[in-house]
């Protein structure tokens, strides 16, 4: 019968656990492995076990994209407002407000321009943690603003797409931004191929070289 009793060692493991710091480690969705939450981070939120993909958040994308100390976050002053002054459930000033402080930025999506592997490009990346990454008037006045970024500058352009779709709380004015962003991206595909063979860089970029 002995066969059958219960390891030694499991009160202990169990022990073990409860004394566990919260946030130390994070459990994965599919096959309930425990992965210490810093080796999770430094795999960008790839459980290694299984493949499984968390959510990355958008400073840490451009972190992993680009090489280290090149980024220049450009039109961050940018904010959301109320046009249609929202009320439903919350209020849309009350959201914008509790999304800021979550995620320490002014909307769902950081653009700029850094080096990859030493090459000047222009990027925007959007972020879900921001009320699902949704466009609104910023979002989509700063992705347009990062194509046409990179056709000025005769940079490569990317754009990492986290969205959960048009932001309601901004009616017609956000389902336009998909009109804007597909006419600079187009303009973009048209146009790219006459200027690139220039390397214009912006003067605002200071003593920093190609």
């Amino acid at each position: 019968m002995a066969f059958f009793s219960k390891p030694k060692y499991s009160k202990v493991v169990v022990k073990s656990r409860e004394g566990v710091p919260k946030g130390v480690f994070t459990k994965c969705p599919e096959t309930g492995d425990m992965v210490f939450a810093k080796e999770l981070k430094k795999n960008l939120m790839v459980v290694p076990s299984s493949g499984y993909h968390f959510p990355l958040a958008a400073p840490d994308r451009i972190e992993s994209l680009l090489d280290p100390g090149t980024f220049v976050e450009c039109d961050s002053t940018l904010s959301s407002l109320d046009p249609l002054e929202f009320k439903g459930l919350a209020a849309y000033k009350d959201k914008l407000e509790q999304n800021r402080k979550k995620t320490a930025q002014e909307d769902a999506v950081i653009s700029g321009i850094g080096k990859m592997d030493g090459h000047w490009v222009s990027l925007a990346v959007m972020d879900f943690r921001f009320l699902g990454g949704s466009m609104g008037s910023v979002v989509g006045e700063k992705i347009t603003r990062a194509i046409e970024r990179g056709l000025e500058y005769s940079m490569p352009v990317i754009v990492v797409s986290a969205s959960g779709g048009a932001r309601m709380y901004e009616g017609i004015l956000s389902l336009m931004q998909m009109a804007k962003t597909s006419a600079a991206l187009l303009d973009y595909q048209k146009r790219r191929f006459l200027i690139f063979r220039f390397s214009r860089i912006p003067r605002w970029l200071g003593s920093w070289q190609v």
